[in-house]
Parts: C-alpha cells; sequence; structure tokens
C-alpha cells in the first residue's frame, strides 16, 4: 500500500491498483473503472472526482446510497452530502456530492439539470451496467429518445454529455454480450458509441430477424445478441477501460466454490412431481419451437420453471440451517442467497426456532433499512447469518465477517453468482471463502449448473481473449431447449 494525498493535503492509504485507477481515471476524464468485484472501486472514483471535480453526482442502485455516502465521509470527512431521495426535498444545495440512485432519475431530472448550472461536472456511475439497454434510465445518463410504458415517447439531453469528467464503475464483464457495452461507451464519449447500428453489425454479428406468432403474424427485429471481432473491440476500448483482477493484484485468501448435493423429502418431491407433470401438460399445449424463439413464449415457459425452481429451493432449507449450525459451532458467519421471498422467510423462521439470530435484506426493504441489516452483520458477534435477495443483496455490499455463502438456488446468469460471492471475497476479507451451491439431484437444478458452468468457462475465455466469438444462446434458451427435447 501507499500513501495517496488528496487534494486537501490529507494522506489516506491506497493499495498500488486503486492509484493506478486514479491517476488512469484523471488522464483519460472520461473512462470505465471495471475492475473485479471486491477491489475497491468506490474508493478510487471518489479521489479521481476529488482532486478533477468542482462538484460531484454519484448516481447508484437505491440499496447503496447509504454505503456511497459513508464512502465518501471515510475518504473525505469534512465535505458536505446530500442523499436525494423521492419525496425528499433537498436539505443542503451547496453540497459538493449528490448521491441519487437510478429508479428516480428521470423524476429528478429538473433539479439535476439545476445542479448541472450550478457548476456540477463530475459524474460517477455505480454499477454503469444499469444503463445497458434502451430505457428511461438510460436516456436520462447518456440522451436519447426512449418509449415510455404508456405509449408516448421521452427525448432526454443526457447527464454524461455535459459533465467534464465521468467515473463508470462496473465490476461485471460486458463482452460476452457486446451490445450491453455500447451505452458504457456512449456516457464516455468513445467514438464507437456514436453509432449502434454499426456498433451492433460489427460487434454483436447484428441480423434481422423473424419470428411467427401465434396469430400468424411475422414480427421482424434487429438481433444485437451476438458477440464477434471480440479482439478488435478490446483493443479498440483499452485506452478507456481498465480492468484488474484480483489474483493480479490483491494476495487475498482462497476462493473455493462446491456443489452440494441436497435430496429432497417425501413432500417436497410429491410436490416436484406434480410441478413437472403441469409443465409438461403446458409445454404439450405451447411447444416450443426449435428456432426464432418468441420472447413471449419464452417468457411464459420461464414462470412455469419458477415454479419448480421454488420446490427445488424449499426442500433445502431444513438441510442448509443444519449446515448453517454447524458453521455457527466453527465460530463462522454464513451469508445465504436466494431468488424467492417464501425462502427467504422460511430460512428466518427455521434459523429463529434454532435460536440463531440472523438479518434479511430483499428488494422490499429501503436504504436505511438494508444498510442496519449490513451493519448488524458486519458489527454484532451475535448475528450470525444473512439471509438476502441475490439481486439485492448481491451487489455492492460488504461483507467480509463471513467466509461461507451458500447458495438456496441459482439464477440464470453465473456472473450474478460471482458478484454475490464477491460480497464476501473482497479486500478486508482474511480467511478462505467457501462458497457452496445447493442442488437436488434429478431435477432441473442438474441442467441449470451444467449450463451455467459451461457458459461460465466459455465467458472466462471471452474475457481473456482467448476466443474471439461466442454463441447467443442465452441460459434459460439453452435450458428450454434441452426441456423441450424431453418432454
Amino acid at each position: 500500500m501507499q500513501d495517496y494525498t488528496s487534494k486537501d493535503g490529507r494522506k489516506i492509504k491506497m493499495f498500488d491498483h486503486q492509484v493506478e485507477a486514479v491517476e488512469f481515471a484523471i488522464k483519460r476524464q472520461k473512462c470505465i473503472l471495471a475492475h473485479e468485484m471486491g477491489l475497491g472501486k468506490s474508493l478510487m472514483a471518489i479521489m479521481a472526482a476529488d482532486k478533477e471535480g468542482f462538484r460531484i453526482l454519484v448516481i447508484c442502485p437505491a440499496s447503496l446510497k447509504i454505503n456511497w455516502k459513508r464512502e465518501i465521509e471515510k475518504a473525505l470527512p469534512d465535505q458536505p452530502i446530500e442523499i436525494v431521495n423521492s419525496d425528499d426535498t433537498v436539505q443542503n444545495w451547496s453540497a459538493r456530492w449528490f448521491i441519487i440512485n437510478y429508479d428516480i432519475l428521470e423524476k429528478k431530472m429538473p433539479m439535476i439539470t439545476h445542479l448541472i448550472q450550478s457548476r456540477f461536472d463530475t459524474l460517477i456511475l455505480d454499477e454503469a451496467h444499469y444503463i445497458k439497454g434502451k430505457s428511461i434510465r438510460s436516456a436520462c445518463v447518456v440522451g436519447g429518445k426512449v418509449k415510455k410504458s404508456d405509449g408516448t415517447y421521452i427525448t432526454q439531453k443526457g447527464i454524461a454529455p455535459q459533465m467534464k469528467n465521468v467515473y463508470l464503475l462496473t465490476g461485471t464483464p460486458l463482452l460476452n454480450r457486446p451490445i450491453e457495452l455500447f451505452n458504457l461507451l456512449k456516457a464516455i464519449e468513445h467514438p464507437l458509441g456514436q453509432k449502434r447500428t454499426e456498433f451492433a453489425r460489427r460487434y454483436c454479428g447484428a441480423f434481422l430477424k423473424q419470428i411467427m406468432r401465434r396469430d400468424g403474424r411475422m414480427i421482424r427485429y434487429v438481433d444485437e445478441t451476438g458477440a464477434t471481432n471480440l479482439n478488435e473491440l478490446r483493443e479498440a476500448i483499452r485506452f478507456q477501460l481498465l480492468r484488474r483482477k484480483k489474483d493480479e493484484v490483491l494476495d487475498l485468501p482462497r476462493k473455493m466454490v462446491s456443489v452440494m448435493e441436497c435430496d429432497m423429502d417425501r413432500e417436497y418431491q410429491r410436490q416436484y412431481d406434480t410441478a413437472w407433470d403441469s409443465y409438461l401438460d403446458f409445454l404439450q399445449a405451447n411447444p416450443f419451437p426449435e428456432r426464432n424463439m418468441d420472447n413471449i413464449l419464452m417468457a411464459r415457459h420461464l414462470v412455469e420453471i419458477q415454479k419448480l425452481k421454488q420446490v427445488c429451493s424449499l426442500a433445502k432449507v431444513k438441510r442448509m440451517a443444519r449446515d448453517i449450525e454447524n458453521a455457527i459451532e466453527q465460530d463462522e458467519k454464513v451469508i445465504v442467497f436466494s431468488q424467492y421471498r417464501n425462502t427467504i422467510s422460511e430460512f428466518q423462521e427455521e434459523l429463529m426456532e434454532k435460536g440463531i439470530r440472523c438479518v434479511t435484506l430483499t428488494g422490499d426493504d429501503d436504504s436505511e433499512s438494508r444498510q442496519r441489516a449490513v451493519d448488524r452483520f458486519q458489527d454484532d458477534p451475535a448475528t450470525k447469518v444473512f439471509v438476502a435477495n441475490i439481486k439485492a443483496g448481491g451487489v455492492g455490499l460488504n461483507l467480509t465477517e463471513a467466509s461461507i455463502v451458500m447458495f438456496a438456488d441459482m439464477d440464470w446468469s453465473p456472473e450474478i453468482h460471482n458478484q454475490a460471492i464477491d460480497r464476501a471475497h473482497r479486500i478486508g476479507q482474511t480467511r478462505m471463502v467457501n462458497a457452496y451451491f445447493y442442488v437436488c439431484p434429478g431435477t432441473i437444478e442438474d441442467d441449470i449448473m451444467e449450463i451455467l458452468n459451461s457458459k461460465k468457462g466459455v465467458l472466462d475465455k471471452v474475457m481473456e481473449g482467448k476466443q474471439e466469438t461466442i454463441r447467443t444462446d442465452s441460459v434459460q434458451a439453452e435450458f428450454l431447449r434441452r426441456m423441450a427435447g424431453r418432454a
């Protein structure tokens, strides 16, 4: 580590890779910091913004606003910070730092316009992949015209183009689907972010696709989900994108990932068999085509599949609770992730019956409740378990008190799992982190795990520059094809 001097002369301890990133950001002015999760990207951006920015706007997920305030206060304790909430009025218009969440950008655009006119010149975009699609939040950040849910269109000038400094933070690799990188490149005014059509044709293998709907109508659209000429893309963006991996820059403890088989009891097996029979009936009535998948039909299939996944998830609660009990007896703390509210509730009830103190975090919790849950887990020796929704709790949180991470069910993306594990495997962790995926053998979870492992292997090759193109099929599409072939 080394001392880094802030704008006001304060000495701050930083790792070498963090200082490198600060200098990179200052030199580029507009760039993407794509370090792996857990390498301290927040501090990198804070120090770069402090050196170069007059006033700074931070945009992040709602659950991370309080955490951002704490990170700024820790590095720069004397600087005024304002958190902007949906219904609250601004308390301190003279604050140097304003923190706002993506979900309220459209509503707060008049206020943000006022801030920009008040000499705001620096933008930090945390979890920058939130702007990857054609959404209103994306238009608010990069500008453009977007269709609203009521059918009307809205045109936004965009925040990023009006800023002198733009620092985008993301630990999620985007090269597996380059179209998701386009808005990020647009935000930093990279030449490849100018024309979406040309970008999609060159790097996404874009082509006109046709799908026949059940009512006989033909739908035509441009398929941008491919990935081509990736080595060329890497070379083109390397001057404005910096990525470092943990094993390159830190001597962190190891991270071990294991699969734990978990048999269903008779009652859950009966529920699963009933749900499987229902899905087969649905599949017969709604056959899945071999080609040209209708996204609406895919969504309907996935809704049915969720019923099977939820049964598997609930079937593991008692077994996992016993394993948690054993871990606590060895003086360990544990993080548990699930997609399902019912599973989280069952864990809470099961752990309470065993006298194990836990906290929970779901998408329904406000930012204050989320931060209280994190603080209790990190600071209270008696709070042993953190049970969270994988989407709500899998990003932006520091949970280094745990060295064991358990998954009651699986998302469709291997990167979602990596982000979740890295809540524990990050700067500050001193022990080896063990991640356990609990799988019910003989169920659809066998297939999901196999496809996820295959997908992760391909993505690793893409990120390391060992593969130039990849298949466009999503995990969901490949899984549904398997189910159709098995019916």
